[in-house]
């Protein structure tokens, strides 16, 4: 008995502090309604796996239906650094204070009608290869 309260604890321990699920609950909120009928939402600005200058701004398809986005960025060792849950529209600027230095980030964005999620884009890497 004492094994198996162990194993399970151990199990949600990890599956509770993994990279993805640590990101799923910082991208935005998520329904287990909506979760099935979530359409995929791609990313533009910056593309994916790209390598420059840090972007001056973040953009996206829009999607119909969607009356607000919300956006994450993480670091190389999976630290929100930045999040925006009440973007208007399909694009947004990067904050002046958000100084991205060189390294690896990952972002994704949610588009959400009445506070629920119904597109994702999942996440897509980027390197700066400078400080802006």
């Amino acid at each position: 008995m004492r094994i198996t309260i162990v194993a399970v604890a151990l199990i949600a321990a990890t599956t509770a502090c993994s990279p993805t699920a640590a990101r799923r609950d910082d991208a935005s909120p998520r329904s287990a309604t909506n979760r099935n009928a979530r359409r995929n939402l791609e990313h533009l600005v910056p593309a994916r796996d790209s390598v420059g200058i840090a972007p001056a701004r973040f953009a996206w398809t829009a999607v119909d239906g969607a009356d607000g986005y919300a956006i994450g960025i993480w670091n190389e060792v999976d630290v929100l650094v930045w999040r925006d849950d009440h973007v208007p529209t399909n694009f947004v600027a990067r904050p002046e204070d958000l100084r991205l230095e060189p390294g690896t980030y990952f972002w994704s964005v949610s588009a959400l009608r009445d506070g629920q999620e119904i597109a994702d884009s999942g996440l897509a890497a980027f390197v700066v290869r400078t400080a802006p």
